[in-house]
């Protein structure tokens, strides 16, 4: 009884340092994108005024976005049978709520227009894709 413990605490220990690395690759990997994509949208002068589209925050909403996808993916496979296909429609759930403000908010903000909200929109589609692959790998 007290191997079966043990082996299930070392299963669950093992679970979460690859969830965490996972998760850690999805961020870097994010992040990089997403900068070079502020660096593309700087270089040719698309809303220069627009706070959203800075390093700043893109850093902070991109690492926001990615730990929540981690830890819901976690939490999802504690809890489901099938946590890949219901990670997947979450995920699809999140990106839907999360383009509206794209294209709401910020071409309404100083600096902003329809074409710097699809550029944020595009930024939410590959970390929303890059979560999803990795971390149901």
């Amino acid at each position: 009884m007290a191997s079966e413990t043990a082996g299930s605490t070392a299963e669950k220990t093992a679970a979460v340092k690859d969830l965490t690395l996972a998760g850690a690759g999805a961020l870097v990997l994010s992040l990089v994108i997403n900068w070079l994509i502020v660096f593309g949208a700087n270089t040719v002068g698309i809303a220069p005024e627009l706070d959203a589209l800075t390093y700043g925050p893109v850093t902070l909403f991109t690492t926001l976005g990615v730990v929540g996808a981690t830890i819901t993916y976690g939490a999802l496979t504690r809890i489901a049978t099938n946590p890949d296909r219901l990670f997947v429609v979450v995920a699809a759930i999140i990106l839907v709520l999360s383009l509206i403000p794209d294209f709401t908010v910020i071409p309404d903000q100083p600096g902003g227009s329809l074409v710097a909200g699809a550029i944020l929109g595009v930024m939410h589609v590959t970390t929303a894709v890059i979560c999803v692959g990795v971390l149901t790998r």
